[in-house]
């Protein structure tokens, strides 16, 4: 009795540390637990009790992570687990509601053995390197908030700084709800509750435009800016930027003019803290009044817009700037229809932002308010920074983890793409099966196999024409689109180097392996002219080069191809 009162005083305090303890007997028994480990395991609140089996534990535990496994599967993964369990010497590392958990297990001399779980902030990438871990680990490191949905529009994982920007308590708060449920949630007991009731009308209906940027009220006067990008297999990944400075800047522009109207008086005091304002403010701001004469231009927005301090000076008529712009070919960079705005006049009676790029580089928000009794209110932020962010978002939702090549979902949009050019240019479809890879894995371990991919995935880079793309379309499959190809024999060339190429004995970590390739191809638009039927005759053509022998080239349509030199 009094080593298992030391026991549950030893798990006190690993709870205290935030550490999941469980003890077990030398009969796999349960002895004692803390709270720590129902926060991990939630499963086995009201259940767990002293004296349980550990494989009763276990079987709630897979039967949670598997609803639907078969009886025999689940029967089978809980002997696996005890067995592992009474043999383990090193911590590993696994995903669990929402938690990133890495356990251990030790024996205690005359008692049994203790089990600890310690949750990590960042995903260790231990085994087998998993394409969409790599990407969230990356995500995890960017300053903005990220959030990723699944297809139906569920969370399935959102950053540390997504974590902190919503209030939440861990990312398991957020995963399996709707952003609208979470969102709601939030502001569930806070009483600006009309804000609540802008932001989630405007929600509903932009959370179903993915890509079209927009703005949401949060809590304690803040605000967040939502860009979306679709992902690989129909997830969405949402970039969300705090603007909170930039929204109350402008509320106290907007504030600051509206009371200057009111009377001369407060329009002299408040015309002297604005230009002190203006002039440390980030973002550059110009008003022009009604009679597009402009009243207002601050430094920064001369400095944004590499305008003349002398021309600004003078109170110019808008349509002057709009001149000089013109003629040091500020627009170069801007797509026609924004140029055939500006053309106009540049001014509109309802709120506007935009984002220009300038002849520099720089991209600059523009942000248009109209102003009551004619005018406009017009702020100009250096956005390059964050567009440069929210490139890299989408670069990560475009390539493979693993090899930097592009992922399935981009390589099919990129086929899609040249498909209506077929006739004019021709293309060939190259689908690469590995041969004799899974004997590497099997004999050396994931970790070399990944490396024999990403070196193979090299030679495929190196292999192609700028004007080829090349893919990886998952586990040990790749693809090629030549471009510009319209015969048969011109295809089975770069066919045939591939296969020779990747059969090429390859050393990793003062390991030689070899392996091979089987090569399909379907030249378009003779094999097809149609997305799916391309891709289906590439496909049939690699599994009979596969039947051929391995190392085999076949192309769609061809009765035979011979076989790649130095292949069976």
């Amino acid at each position: 009795m009094e080593a298992l009162a030391l026991l549950r005083s030893v798990c006190d305090v690993l709870d205290s540390l935030g550490v999941a303890a469980c003890v077990l007997d030398d009969q796999d028994r349960t002895l004692t637990w803390n709270r720590s480990f129902l926060r991990f395991f939630p499963e086995h609140g009201g259940q767990i009790y002293s004296g349980e089996p550990y494989e009763a534990n276990l079987q709630r535990f897979f039967a949670t992570r598997a609803p639907v496994a078969e009886p025999a599967r689940l029967a089978q993964q809980v002997r696996d687990a005890v067995a592992r369990h009474r043999a383990q010497h090193r911590a590993f590392a696994f995903d669990h509601h929402g938690r990133r958990l890495r356990v251990g297990s030790l024996p205690l001399r005359g008692v049994g053995r203790i089990r600890i779980w310690t949750e990590q902030a960042v995903p260790v990438l231990a085994g087998p390197v998993d394409p969409t871990r790599a990407e969230m680990a990356l995500f995890d490191h960017l300053p903005d908030a990220v959030m990723v949905t699944t297809p139906d529009g569920l969370i399935a994982w959102v950053n540390e700084t997504f974590v902190f920007a919503y209030g939440l308590p861990d990312r398991g708060a957020a995963v399996g709800q709707t952003f609208e449920a979470l969102y709601a949630e939030i502001w569930s007991d806070k009483p600006d509750r009309h804000l609540y009731r802008e932001g989630s009308a405007a929600l509903v209906d932009r959370m179903r435009f993915v890509g079209a940027p927009f703005e949401l009220p949060l809590p304690m006067d803040r605000w967040v800016r939502i860009v979306g990008q679709p992902g690989p297999e129909g997830r969405g990944i949402y970039a969300h930027v705090d603007i909170t400075e930039l929204k109350r800047n402008e509320r106290r522009l907007t504030e600051a003019e509206q009371r200057a109207r009111n009377s001369e008086a407060a329009l002299q005091h408040k015309s002297r803290l604005l230009e002190a304002m203006l002039d440390r403010m980030e973002q550059g701001v110009m008003m022009v009044n009604a009679e597009h004469v402009v009243e207002i231009c601050n430094p920064r927005a001369i400095e944004l817009l590499d305008l003349p301090p002398a021309l600004m000076a003078s109170r110019p008529r808008f349509e002057e700037v709009l001149d000089y712009q013109w003629s040091t070919d500020e627009f170069r960079d801007t797509p026609e229809e924004l140029k055939a705005f500006v053309r106009a006049g540049g001014i509109l009676s309802v709120p506007q932002v935009y984002d220009r790029v300038r002849p520099d580089g720089r991209v600059i928000e523009v942000r248009s308010v109209p102003l009551e009794g004619g005018g406009v209110l017009r702020t100009y932020t250096d956005v390059s920074d964050r567009r440069r962010r929210e490139d890299s978002i989408r670069q990560l939702a475009q390539r493979d983890g693993l090899t930097d090549l592009l992922n399935r979902a981009s390589f099919r949009d990129r086929l899609g793409a040249v498909l209506p050019v077929a006739a004019d240019q021709g293309f060939a479809l190259h689908f690469i099966d590995l041969d004799h890879f899974k004997p590497v894995n099997d004999r050396h371990g994931h970790v070399v196999g990944d490396r024999v991919l990403a070196a193979l995935a090299d030679r495929l880079r190196a292999l192609a024409r700028d004007a080829d793309i090349v893919a990886r379309l998952g586990g040990d499959e790749f693809a090629v689109l030549q471009m510009g190809v319209r015969r048969a024999d011109q295809a089975l060339g770069l066919a045939h180097r591939i296969a020779t190429l990747l059969a090429e004995p390859l050393a990793v970590d003062g390991i030689t392996v070899r392996v091979g390739a089987s090569v399909g191809v379907a030249l378009a638009p003779e094999a097809g002219n149609e997305l799916e039927t391309l891709i289906q005759h590439a496909d049939a053509a690699m599994y009979a080069a596969k039947a051929a022998g391995r190392g085999a080239v076949r192309i769609h349509g061809v009765p035979e191809a011979p076989a790649a030199a130095g292949q069976a």
